[in-house]
């Protein structure tokens, strides 16, 4: 940890201890009278640790996947179970981790939570590049999924190597996306990456309209302490001002801004 981060840390908290996590968790989610609730499902296994990602995540193994995904189906019954009536949520979202690693399972994941609750806005999952072909996708559409998020992070060489992400094909990708159809279809990018111009950001949001993507995300790259990862960080204004030239940009091709970070090439676009 810095030696910033530290300082921060203990002006904030007034002590120079650090933090000490406890086996401490609350018994019961008070939830029932909340509008607008979406869930969430974490996976938290992946191929390999990209060592930007800040998100809790572990190195797959098929055991443990199994054997996560058996307490998760657990847990979802303790906590639904605590229901009086059905209740009605907007949304259900995997997120990861690399969902799709459990792609076979998710329908059991689905079907334990509509026991408990009414599903109105359809169901998303994140989505590595490896995993978007035709097997993969078919499953997931079967299992009850309408949406899709893939982490593309850049189609650029030299930007995926920044950031330690394998290349991939783009065309098999296109190819089996036209295959299976997804209501969303979104793509996420990272800007503000060492020598990465408006040029760039561009060619990445058309590739990603021209291969099947109704969605982008285009989120900035943040260097977060407590990760390994080695990317230098843009200048704030710099990369203030390649954010406003996204949108501009964005805004003169008629793509919708759904919130700060995402744009869609439809009218009222979703995600």
């Amino acid at each position: 940890m810095s030696l910033i981060t530290t300082l921060t840390r203990n002006w904030l908290t007034r002590s120079l201890q650090p933090f000490a996590f406890q086996n401490e968790y609350d018994h019961q989610l008070e939830f029932e009278q909340e509008d607008q609730l979406g869930l969430y499902v974490h996976i938290p296994f992946c191929r390999q640790l990209c060592n930007f990602c800040p998100y809790c995540k572990q190195l797959y193994d098929a055991d443990a996947c199994n054997e996560y995904i058996d307490h998760l189906i657990l847990e979802i019954h303790m906590v639904g179970s605590r229901l009086t009536q059905k209740k009605q949520v907007t949304s259900l979202y995997f997120g990861g981790g690399t969902p799709a690693l459990a792609a076979e399972r998710i329908s059991e994941i689905i079907s334990a939570l509509e026991q408990y609750f009414i599903i109105t806005e359809g169901v998303g999952v994140e989505l590595h590049p490896e995993d978007v072909n035709g097997e993969t996708l078919a499953i997931l559409r079967a299992a009850g999924v309408n949406k899709i998020s893939i982490g593309i992070q850049s189609f650029g060489e030299k930007f995926l190597s920044d950031l330690g992400r394998k290349r991939f094909e783009p065309e098999e990708m296109a190819t089996a996306l036209g295959q299976v159809p997804f209501d969303t279809v979104s793509m996420d990018f990272i800007f503000a990456l060492p020598n990465q111009t408006l040029e760039d950001v561009k060619s990445d949001i058309e590739m990603a309209f021209s291969m099947g993507a109704n969605h982008v995300a285009i989120y900035p790259f943040i260097d977060f302490t407590f990760t390994a990862s080695t990317v230098s960080t843009m200048a704030k204004r710099e990369k203030r001002k390649l954010l406003d030239d996204i949108t501009l940009y964005c805004g003169s091709k008629g793509y919708t801004r759904d919130s700060i970070w995402t744009f869609s090439n439809v009218p009222k676009a979703r995600y």
